[in-house]
């Protein structure tokens, strides 16, 4: 299963009617509801809001609203899109100003599948991912030396001086054996490392 990184937008016509397609990373209903109501509140003219999300690690949580149109010519459409290519934790709203000319049932759909397709196209994907949470502590004189394995193998989450030098850090597990032998070795076995967490993230 994979997700999005970033929010993408893609913008298209079919027949004068404008579609903007509104693609964003989503892990808890409450920021689907937020993005939502954000991205109603920059299109107020436009005549319909149709959208679908997909959350959980096995796309257990679904919803799909057509906002208006035909039953079934809007909402599926964007969720099969998601549903297909093993898409989750992503809200999709295709954003809709009607040009005059009705579409149909079948335009319909093909237009708010293409939004969210094309959308999907451009998006950065990620997977899930291991991450391990470190704290490292030193004595003064090795901070220095730390923070140089820190900024090149690791991301830094907190630091805080007190009789030593603490550092919490976030790394790829994968990473973790190698980074932690370059801290033994640099530090001449003088550092402690506690392991705080492990959590799966899409990242």
């Amino acid at each position: 299963m994979k997700s999005i990184k970033d929010k993408t937008i893609y913008e298209f016509e079919v027949k004068h009617s404008t579609f903007i397609t509104y693609l964003l990373p989503a892990d808890e209903v409450k920021t689907v509801k937020q993005e939502l109501e954000t991205i109603k509140a920059e299109h107020p003219g436009a005549n319909h809001h149709c959208y679908a999300y997909v959350l959980g690690d096995n796309q257990e949580i679904q919803k799909a609203d057509d906002d208006g149109e035909p039953s079934q010519t809007a909402g599926i459409p964007i969720l099969e899109v998601f549903k297909k290519n093993a898409i989750t934790n992503v809200l999709c709203v295709v954003v809709r100003y009607f040009g005059g000319v009705k579409l149909g049932a079948g335009g319909l759909i093909r237009a708010y599948s293409k939004g969210a397709s094309e959308a999907l196209k451009k998006a950065v994907l990620t997977k899930k991912q291991a991450y391990v949470t470190l704290r490292l502590r030193v004595d003064f004189n090795q901070i220095g030396i730390m923070e140089h394995l820190i900024s090149e193998h690791a991301t830094l989450l907190e630091r805080d001086y007190s009789d030593k030098a603490d550092f919490t850090v976030v790394i790829r597990k994968e990473q973790q054996t190698t980074f932690e032998s370059l801290i033994i070795e640099q530090t001449k076995n003088r550092a402690t490392i506690t392991h705080l967490k492990t959590e799966e993230l899409y990242h």
